[in-house]
């Protein structure tokens, strides 16, 4: 990884952001410290499984264990809707 000025960065974006596009990846510091790095995109699958750093639970199959009976009739989700029928 190359290192740079922030005043370099600035003067030279523009050819610096061609390079990162196409593999490399730059330091960038400020007042002799590391500050930023520039560097490609993360693939699309690798942002997509990275979104937000979470991954959500499966709230029903841990609910299972501990409801196993299930109620007979309309769900929530069916009231609700049926609810903003009649209103609307």
């Amino acid at each position: 990884m190359k290192t740079i000025t922030t005043h370099e960065a600035a003067e030279k974006f523009e050819d610096f952001a061609k390079r990162a596009h196409n593999g490399e990846k730059f330091l960038v510091t400020r007042d002799g410290e590391p500050w930023v790095v520039l560097a490609p995109p993360a693939s699309p699958k690798e942002l997509l499984s990275k979104e937000n750093g979470l991954k959500w639970p499966d709230f029903a199959a841990r609910l299972e264990p501990y409801y196993t009976d299930h109620l007979a009739g309309p769900t929530a989700t069916e009231l609700l809707a049926k609810d903003k029928e009649d209103r609307f």
